[in-house]
């Protein structure tokens, strides 16, 4: 219910932030990408710019980008703009308004359509405006902070999830696992001022492996467990080629113990069971990756 006017303040702050703890299915998400980035450049330690660099890189990645997708995605006011239009009266929408002259048939077209947004759809959205505004401007300014790379990723992270929201679900998910895995890491090691191919292509393949656990969530697509297999077990043979075993074993104990745990899961088929069993061993297969590309 919206706030009398009689109850508001008469002073005071214009804006309203509320932070509270989100309950993920998993601990897999943005928060571990950041921490897998940072360690994978070598450049994390106890030292006062290194932490800084480490919480702005965890703020951007994991609060102002997840709160920007949130505050597109969520269905509140696509429902609202919906029943706002259904409920406009015709004669405010149409116009019967006939001119000799077509500037003056395109000013009144211009004007009725700005008319309408004014009063029929801002109303609907001006908290969702001025909501993603404030996040943009924060996670700008924290992006603009760890460097010109950050930033460029920052950008390419808020346009990501303007186009998943114009998509179907499926197609959608794509875009989530680049949002959520891949852009958080790579710019926690960019803010550290690390970059390189090899650690790119372990990006890759965890982001594939967070795109499989979703579509294992949300549907009964066994071709996803294969996806997953095939992800984990290249990482392992590319960490073994290059001189860590230790860690590429790690991984395929990880990958074999996730086998097991899909035994089961062919026979009830409740993939969010299975992502939440096998969540710590991704966890910890993605961790060792980052601590092997640091050594």
């Amino acid at each position: 219910m919206e706030e009398s006017f009689s109850a508001r303040p008469l002073v005071g702050r214009w804006l309203e932030l509320e932070l509270r703890r989100t309950r993920p299915l998993t601990w897999l998400g943005p928060g571990w990408a950041v921490l897998c980035g940072a360690l994978a450049s070598g450049g994390l330690a106890l030292r006062g710019s290194a932490v800084l660099l480490f919480v702005f890189s965890l703020l951007l990645g994991d609060v102002l980008l997840g709160a920007w997708r949130a505050l597109w995605l969520q269905p509140d006011w696509r429902d609202a703009v919906r029943r706002a239009v259904a409920n406009t009266p015709a004669w405010f929408i149409a116009s019967d308004e006939a001119s000799r002259w077509a500037i003056v048939r395109v000013w009144r077209q211009l004007a009725r359509r700005v008319r309408f947004f004014r009063t029929v759809i801002f109303p609907q959205i001006d908290s969702l405006v001025i909501g993603m505004f404030m996040v943009g401007v924060l996670a700008l300014s924290v992006a603009s902070v760890l460097g010109l790379v950050p930033m460029v990723l920052t950008l390419a992270a808020l346009a990501l999830a303007l186009i998943e929201g114009q998509l179907p679900a499926e197609r959608g998910a794509d875009l989530r696992a680049l949002f959520e895995v891949a852009l958080p890491w790579l710019i926690a090691q960019t803010a550290f001022g690390y970059f390189s191919w090899l650690s790119l292509f372990f990006v890759l393949l965890f982001t594939l492996v967070y795109r499989a656990l979703l579509g294992l969530s949300a549907a009964r697509a066994g071709r996803w467990l294969l996806w997953n297999n095939l992800a984990q077990l290249v990482a392992a043979l590319v960490l073994f080629a290059g001189n860590a075993p230790a860690v590429a074993g790690l991984l395929v104990l990880s990958l074999l113990a996730q086998v097991l745990w899909q035994t089961r899961y062919r026979v009830n088929r409740d993939g969010r069971a299975y992502v939440q069993r096998i969540q710590s061993y991704v966890l910890v297969a993605m961790l060792a990756t980052g601590l092997a590309l640091w050594l």
